[in-house]
C-alpha cells in the first residue's frame, strides 16, 4: 500500500490532507499550508521548519548506548537511572528494554497499558512475543506503581495482554 499523503480541496476551500506517515509529517504540513496559501492567495513563502532539528535531536549518538534512541531525552532516562539503578535493569535476558524505559513511557509518552509499553513503545511484541509475555507481569507492576493502580488493574493487564501475544506466536 502507498504510504504517500494526498490533498483534496473542497469547492469551499477547505484542504483535507490523507495518508502520508510519521517520518514524512514536515513534506505533508509543507504541502498543506503551500496549498492552503495559494486558496486564500497569500504570498509564497519558504518553508521555516525544513531545517530545524526535532525533538530529541542529538549531533553526536553513541549507537551502543542501550537508550540511544532517546536522543536528548536519554540524558533524562540516565539521571533517573543514577536516582534508582534498579531502573537500569533489563527487563528480560532476551530483549534490550530497561526498566526505565517503562517508566519514561508512562511519565513522559502516555503509555496507559503494558499492551502500549510492549506492543508501540518499544518493540517487544513484535521482536519475541515468547519473551514480551514473560515481561508482561514486570511492565504492569511498574505501571501500576507509577500509574497509581492496584493489584487487581495490574493483573487484569498481564491477562489482557498476554491473549493479545498468543496470537503473535509462531503456530
Amino acid at each position: 500500500l502507498s504510504r504517500d499523503h494526498v490533498l483534496f480541496i473542497s469547492k469551499s476551500g477547505l484542504v483535507t490532507i490523507t495518508g502520508g506517515k510519521w517520518t514524512t509529517y514536515r513534506k505533508m504540513a509543507q504541502d498543506t499550508v503551500n496549498e492552503a496559501a495559494i486558496i486564500a492567495g497569500l504570498d509564497e513563502r519558504s518553508c521555516k521548519t525544513e531545517h530545524m532539528r526535532i525533538h530529541g535531536w542529538l549531533k553526536h549518538v553513541d549507537e551502543s548506548d542501550p537508550l540511544h534512541q532517546y536522543g536528548s531525552d536519554m540524558l533524562a532516562l540516565k539521571r533517573m537511572v543514577k536516582a534508582n539503578p534498579e531502573l537500569g535493569q533489563r527487563i528480560h535476558k532476551d530483549l534490550p528494554y530497561l526498566r526505565v524505559e517503562v517508566v519514561w513511557a508512562a511519565r513522559e509518552e502516555m503509555a496507559r497499558t503494558v499492551e502500549d509499553v510492549l506492543a508501540r513503545r518499544t518493540r517487544a511484541l513484535l521482536l519475541n512475543a515468547r519473551a514480551s509475555m514473560e515481561m508482561a507481569p514486570e511492565v504492569a507492576k511498574i505501571l501500576a506503581h507509577e500509574l497509581d493502580r492496584d493489584k487487581k488493574w495490574e493483573e487484569k493487564q498481564v491477562e489482557e495482554y498476554m491473549a493479545l501475544a498468543k496470537g503473535y506466536l509462531p503456530a
